[in-house]
């Protein structure tokens, strides 16, 4: 979310990986809001995949909302503000996308100062800022989202923004060119990685963005290999129980724990590089080696977990 023009479905449009929300230089392009299920890129998943070779490989994800900008006034229902509050009210963490690049032909919601310039990024947070608090809006976990021109993703000027903004709000910050991340759509994955790789960088602005919204909402990861035919990586709020996990995959699989059998993704995926490929099923050869753990309902799933719940009928 954010003011109006400031490049919000853009770059939610590289997100979905498709151009779904229609972008224009003018205000309210987007009216109803869009959503996309991203998957979040793991490295520890795909090397699991690798030793399983599973038929299907399903990551995590984390669900983005494309909704329309946001003016002053917004909570008197200025620009259908009303209907957008409402709907950010319902969300767990909110991505504020500020315009931090000068584009005279993509129009500026606030004509006090040169866009780009460090005072309309201080002046477009506070108006959202102070709509979302009269909103009733408090306490939501937050990052600010500097879309920046594609030539200065890496400058010393945006660098200096970043921590500008994050001193000044109190805020995590990133800087993201949501046109060329709206660009490298149409990449392919070899092309993709040689453009970072000249411009300098070991990630795409988006793959960041994931890695921020997932830690921001203070969420863990744990895998399941359903009988060697689909590795799955499952999002789990920190601090959750076996039974939620449990309840996570299925509802029926919590109503009938019996027990969790778990060993930690690093520790099965050295035992796949000790055996190589001489041991066609790894999570028994892991359990005959003792390295696998019973645990009950009320273990503390942790971060990386390979879980495989007993459930009785």
């Amino acid at each position: 979310m954010g003011l109006p023009n400031v490049g919000k479905s853009t770059l939610f449009n590289a997100l979905a990986s498709r151009r779904l929300a229609e972008t224009a230089p003018r205000p309210f392009t987007t009216i109803e809001p869009h959503e996309a299920v991203v998957p979040v890129r793991d490295s520890d998943l795909e090397k699991l995949a690798e030793l399983v070779k599973p038929e299907k490989t399903i990551p995590a994800t984390v669900t983005f909302i494309d909704i329309a900008g946001l003016v002053a006034g917004a909570h008197k229902g200025e620009g259908l503000g009303n209907q957008f509050l409402a709907k950010i009210r319902e969300v767990d963490a909110i991505v504020h996308v500020v315009r931090a690049f000068y584009d005279p032909s993509v129009v500026s919601q606030n004509e006090k100062y040169e866009t780009g310039s460090q005072e309309q990024i201080y002046d477009d947070i506070e108006i959202v800022n102070i709509e979302l608090e009269l909103g009733g809006i408090k306490d939501k976990p937050s990052v600010i989202v500097l879309n920046v021109g594609e030539d200065d993703i890496n400058s010393l000027d945006t660098k200096e923004k970043i921590i500008a903004v994050t001193e000044k709000f109190k805020i995590a910050t990133i800087a993201i060119s949501a046109k060329i991340e709206e660009d490298l759509i149409d990449f392919n994955e070899d092309e993709r990685r040689q453009y970072l790789s000249q411009a300098g960088v070991s990630e795409t602005g988006l793959e960041k963005l994931i890695k921020t919204a997932y830690s921001m909402l203070d969420l863990i990861t744990f895998y399941t290999i359903k009988g060697g035919k689909e590795v799955h990586a499952w999002s789990l709020k920190r601090g959750a129980s076996a039974i939620e996990a449990a309840e996570k995959v299925h509802t029926d699989f919590a109503k009938g724990f019996i027990k969790a059998e778990e060993i930690l993704v690093h520790r099965l995926l050295e035992l796949g590089r000790q055996v190589g490929e001489t041991h066609h099923d790894i999570w028994t050869l892991a359990r005959e080696k003792g390295l696998v753990k019973l645990e009950g309902r009320d273990y503390i799933v942790q971060d990386g977990d390979v879980i495989e719940f007993k459930v009785g009928s």
